[in-house]
């Protein structure tokens, strides 16, 4: 049986999309986008772990000015250009935890039962020696809302959060087109 560990992730898909999300992300000013994605019904508030961890390995913040823009360039990718359509932000923190998980388990727990209070439904859950993943979305009449993405191991804590109109189809078209396998 496959499991969803964290290397898995971020060999696979998220490598791909934090190289690519990186290289917009650098141009526009962050806690502008930050600022611009906390009111929308897919936010989540994953905190502070600088005091812990000190700065991100990773810290993308993309709003939707940037986004929109991203799948204007997309146009010759019609299923890249309509998932980058409903998107409204993209958040990632990437941490390097030096094997001391205590901090980044903690916070995944906050966010769990935040969320659990707030009508996300966990999707995916994985607990297993010395590593945890959570997958948690939130979705309404109109369809999906946000995804947010949590896991930590030894070496990293990855926070992800995805805003907006979240086409599951669209996401596994897009995600097959670029040979991206997340088993």
């Amino acid at each position: 049986m496959k499991t969803w560990g964290m290397k898995a992730m971020k060999d696979n898909w998220m490598g791909k999309c934090l190289v690519a999300l990186a290289v917009f992300g650098l141009s526009a000013p962050v806690a502008a986008q930050e600022d611009e994605l906390k009111d929308l019904p897919g936010y989540v508030d994953f905190g502070e772990l600088q005091n812990f961890y000190g700065e991100p390995k990773v810290m993308i913040n993309i709003g939707g000015m940037l986004l929109g823009f991203m799948g204007a360039a997309a146009k010759d990718d019609p299923d890249a250009a309509a998932l980058l359509d409903g998107l409204k932000g993209v958040r990632v923190n990437v941490y390097a935890t030096g094997g001391e998980l205590e901090p980044a388990m903690d916070k995944v727990q906050q966010v769990k039962n935040l969320l659990a209070g707030q009508a996300w439904e966990p999707i995916v859950q994985v607990n297993e020696d010395g590593e945890q993943v959570q997958i948690f979305m939130k979705a309404d009449d109109t369809g999906m809302q946000g995804l947010t993405v949590m896991a930590v191991n030894g070496e990293e804590a990855v926070f992800v959060n995805i805003l907006g109109q979240i086409d599951p189809e669209k996401v596994g078209e897009v995600m097959e087109k670029f040979d991206v396998n997340i088993d």
